[in-house]
C-alpha cells in the first residue's frame, strides 16, 4: 500500500525536536538493536514516510543483522516509490508498540535481493524516539505486587523526611501516588521530588525525579481519607523510560492472558 499527500502540509515528526522531546530519545546501541529485533518480532506495521513525508508507503521490518548492524525491510507495491526511497535524503519510519509511539531516521535505503525477495536495506539508525503520554495509557498498580515509591522531602529545619508511598497508577509520562492527608501542605503543585527511588517488581528500583502536578482527597474503602497525588517524570532518561514502559507492557499482557483463560 502507497499513497502521496499532494494537497496536505508535510507531516511534523516529533523527532526532528529533540529539544522538546529529549527524554524519549533511546541512543544505546543495545537498546536500538533490542527495539529494531522487536519490531520484527511483533510484525509490527511501520510507515515509510520519505523525505518531507508527502510520499509514503506501508512496509514491515522483516530482519535484523546486528553484525552488519543493518535492518531489512519489505518493498513498496509501487516500484516508483522504491525508486524514490532509494534516492531520498531520508526516510522517516513511524510505528505503534505496545501502544508507544516510535520513530526512527535512516538514510537513503538501497535494494537488496534476499532468498529471492526484494528488500530495502538500510544501516541501523543512530536514535530511536519512543513517545508514551500520560493521556495515552495509565496502568494501574496491582494490590498483590504493589508498586512503592519512596520520596524524601526537606524539613524546614534542613533535615530530610523520608515516606514510602504506594504508586496507584503509572505511565511513561508520571504515576499518582497514595499520600497520607497531613502531607497536603507538602505536595503542592509545582512540588518537586528529587532522586526518588521507584521499586517496580520484576524491573529493580529506579532513581526518578518527580513534580507534582494534581493533588486531590479521596476516601478508600475503609473509609480513611488519603490524597492522590499526580506526578510527571522530570528529565527522565530514555532507558529507565524503556524500564517502566516495559514493565506496563509485560503486566498488560499478563493481564490479558488472565482474561483469556491462557495463564496458570
Amino acid at each position: 500500500m502507497s499513497s502521496t499527500q499532494e494537497d496536505q502540509p508535510n507531516p511534523d515528526f516529533e523527532i526532528d525536536h529533540p529539544e522538546a522531546y529529549s527524554q524519549y530519545f533511546l541512543t544505546a546501541p543495545r537498546e536500538i538493536s533490542f527495539y529494531l529485533n522487536l519490531l520484527v518480532k511483533r510484525g509490527s506495521l511501520l510507515t515509510a514516510h520519505i523525505d518531507d513525508g508527502k510520499a509514503f508507503f506501508l512496509t514491515t521490518m522483516i530482519a535484523v543483522d546486528d553484525e552488519k548492524q543493518a535492518i531489512f525491510l519489505d518493498s513498496a507495491q509501487a516500484d516508483e516509490l522504491n525508486t524514490a526511497a532509494k534516492n531520498a535524503h531520508r526516510i522517516t519510519l513511524t510505528a505503534k508498540l505496545d501502544r508507544v509511539k516510535i520513530q526512527l531516521r535512516l538514510p537513503p535505503l538501497r535494494h537488496q535481493l534476499v532468498d529471492g525477495q526484494k528488500m530495502l536495506v538500510a544501516a541501523f539508525p543512530q536514535a530511536i524516539l519512543r513517545i508514551q503520554r500520560r493521556e495515552f495509557f495509565r496502568l494501574e498498580s496491582s494490590s498483590a505486587h504493589p508498586i512503592l515509591c519512596r520520596i524524601a522531602m526537606e524539613a524546614p529545619e534542613g533535615t530530610l523526611k523520608t515516606f514510602e508511598w504506594n504508586v496507584a497508577d503509572i505511565s511513561g509520562g508520571g504515576l499518582s501516588l497514595n499520600a497520607p492527608t497531613s502531607l497536603i501542605n507538602d505536595c503542592q503543585r509545582d512540588a518537586l521530588f528529587k532522586n526518588s527511588r521507584l521499586d517496580i517488581p520484576g524491573e529493580g528500583v529506579l532513581l526518578v525525579n518527580l513534580r507534582v502536578r494534581k493533588t486531590s482527597e479521596f476516601s478508600a474503602e475503609n473509609g480513611q481519607h488519603y490524597l492522590r497525588v499526580g506526578c510527571e517524570f522530570v528529565e527522565l532518561p530514555g532507558s529507565r523510560l524503556a524500564m517502566i514502559e516495559r514493565y506496563i507492557a509485560r503486566i498488560e499482557r499478563e493481564r490479558k492472558a488472565r482474561d483469556s483463560g491462557l495463564a496458570n
